[in-house]
């Protein structure tokens, strides 16, 4: 009798506990799950507020809940290797011909970046065995790299009023840098699809560099361009599954996109023969925004460790990008403005693991 009256008791109190927003109740006892909990004692019946009541042994009910609790996947860890190939500008004229007739030698939007490298993890922790997670990821790729050289004779561009060294045997260099973090809150609306809301980071370095060595010999000039951008904003997205046949294949589809505070800052200079000449410098506020779409593939080797591919595309409007400031500076004057209209567009895909337990 009272080895009943415990089970009776331990049943009750898990019940409550998880009798709410939870989903045990309604996987352990076959029933529905509302706001209150009611006994028959007499009947051995447990039931949430006015739906079908469980009406089986409280023992099986009790066990089934702890079951469902070791069955759920506290954390999910994944780690993966992305390739990303990124846009180029809009058009900036680098370098002109010397001649008569003025055209562009050089100009930034033929300055293709390759295919550059980095890593992408993720953690995620769900909250109980309810359908709230949080999800803290992180990637990067810096090494984003563009060289050209201009052999012969040509014109340098410094700055928007079209300034023009003439300089021989010159060269280009443009590097970026993408670093976003994301801190989000996972709501598994549907069976199938799950809402995400959260605070994402993001910082974009980049920086430009011609040389040249002036034309007859003597002076060697050199011209930089540094862009930062700091990034702080909220986004919402979707995680949904669209490929799932009860084996060990899952694809997933993805979108994220929010707004973002821009603060964006410029630095320029120009040296002649190793001595600082000219240096300007800006910041400002902007708005940003950054959109991402994608899938993910996941193959199941073990109950916890799967193989993960992915593919995804990032769009990037609002941005200071470091060739772009060369028309919004003025080396002469002294003065210079962020040039935050840049968009940058990134596309690519990963290989990697993903383990849950």
């Amino acid at each position: 009798m009272r080895a009943s009256q415990a089970t009776m008791l331990l049943s009750i109190a898990a019940a409550l506990a998880w009798c709410g927003p939870s989903e045990i109740f309604a996987q352990a006892a076959g029933g529905y799950v509302s706001a209150e909990l009611s006994v028959d004692a007499s009947s051995s019946q447990l039931s949430c507020d006015d739906e079908e009541p469980y009406a089986g042994p409280l023992s099986n009910f009790i066990e089934g809940i702890g079951d469902r609790l070791r069955n759920c996947p506290d954390w999910t860890f994944s780690a993966e290797g992305i390739a990303l190939q990124r846009s180029t500008t809009r058009s900036q004229s680098l370098f002109q011909s010397s001649g008569t007739t003025v055209s562009d030698v050089l100009n930034s939007k033929t300055m293709d970046f390759p295919v550059e490298y980095g890593p992408q993890l993720s953690v995620m922790r769900q909250i109980g065995c309810s359908d709230f997670s949080v999800e803290v990821a992180y990637f990067q790729v810096d090494g984003f790299a563009a060289n050209s050289s201009v052999p012969g004779d040509s014109l340098m561009v410094v700055d928007q009023t079209s300034t023009r060294l003439a300089v021989t045997d010159a060269s280009a260099a443009y590097t970026s840098a993408l670093y976003v973090g994301d801190i989000n809150l996972r709501w598994q609306w549907r069976e199938r699809i799950a809402l995400i809301s959260g605070f994402r980071m993001g910082q974009l370095n980049e920086h430009y560099r011609a040389n040249g060595t002036a034309t007859g010999g003597g002076d060697a000039y050199a011209l930089n361009t540094d862009a930062f951008n700091h990034l702080y904003g909220f986004q919402l997205g979707a995680d949904a599954t669209v490929l799932d046949f009860g084996g060990p294949l899952k694809l997933k589809g993805i979108c994220r996109a929010g707004a973002f505070a821009n603060y964006a800052s410029q630095r320029d200079s120009l040296t002649e023969s190793e001595m600082q000449t000219e240096v300007n410098a800006s910041r400002n506020n902007h708005m940003a925004f950054l959109g991402e779409a994608g899938a993910v593939l996941t193959y199941a080797i073990t109950k916890n460790l799967s193989f993960r591919a992915s593919y995804e595309a990032m769009w990037l409007e609002g941005v200071a990008l470091a060739p772009e400031q060369i028309s919004s500076s003025n080396l002469l004057l002294g003065t210079a403005s962020v040039n935050a209209n840049g968009s940058v567009f990134y596309h690519g895909g990963g290989l990697g693991v993903e383990y849950r337990y």
